[in-house]
């Protein structure tokens, strides 16, 4: 692969973020190839390995498949849900009367809060750990990006849960909308004005703070400026 036209990985949870941003990302990196890698779950909490060796085998994964050297990699971005889990504890609150997570911008109401407390650790931990990795193996530039509480909420304005097809049509909805228009796209987070910082660490930093990762926020716009 030429030096002008490396590959792009970017890692996703799920198909949702695929659907919704695929062609505006194959725009905004062009020439370079664009390709997703889709974790179908949460890469944060479900698996005891050190979460930054698994975004290295994920790389790993991707140059035995298409055949290339890490030296053709051009850069490893990686988007994630925040679902609330930089919120101090006494922001989760236990509700027998519901039989699923409710989240809203106060708090997220559970049935089991002792297992979200655990789970929200899991996931602080892991996603702290990416925000300092700068590179990976063969100095390949990586970066981490979030949606809060998750995409269908930070890009489209809807707090409350939508079902599986939904998602999917909206974020088909969202790729016509933007397709191929990365300014567009740009004028739209400018507008909405939800990132909560003015550069990389600060727009973690804002985010990690007391209730603001319930909140809708996205740092995506610092990613495409």
């Amino acid at each position: 692969m030429s030096d002008r036209r490396k590959l792009v990985i970017i890692i996703v949870e799920g198909k949702s973020e695929e659907n919704a941003l695929s062609s505006l990302m194959k725009h905004f990196f062009s020439p370079d190839e664009v390709i997703f890698h889709v974790m179908n779950g949460d890469m944060m909490t479900k698996s005891q390995k050190n979460i930054a060796k698994i975004v290295d085998s994920i790389i790993s994964e991707e140059s035995r498949r298409y055949g290339l050297q890490r030296s053709d990699i051009r850069r490893v971005v990686q988007l994630t849900d925040t679902d609330g889990c930089f919120i101090p504890d006494r922001y989760i609150i236990g509700d027998e009367s519901i039989s699923h997570i409710v989240y809203s911008e106060e708090c997220i109401r559970t049935p089991f809060p002792q297992s979200i407390q655990q789970r929200n650790g899991k996931r602080r931990r892991a996603i702290s750990s990416l925000i300092g990795l700068r590179t990976l193996k063969g100095r390949i530039p990586y970066s981490i990006f979030y949606f809060s509480r998750n995409i269908e909420h930070a890009l489209y304005g809807i707090g409350k849960g939508v079902s599986d097809s939904r998602k999917t049509d909206l974020a088909y909805e969202f790729s016509d909308r933007f397709s191929f228009n990365t300014a567009a796209f740009i004028r739209y987070l400018e507008t909405e004005d939800i990132c909560p910082g003015s550069d990389y660490i600060s727009s973690w930093e804002a985010i990690e703070t007391d209730r603001e990762s319930l909140k809708r926020h996205s740092n995506l716009i610092l990613l495409l400026s």
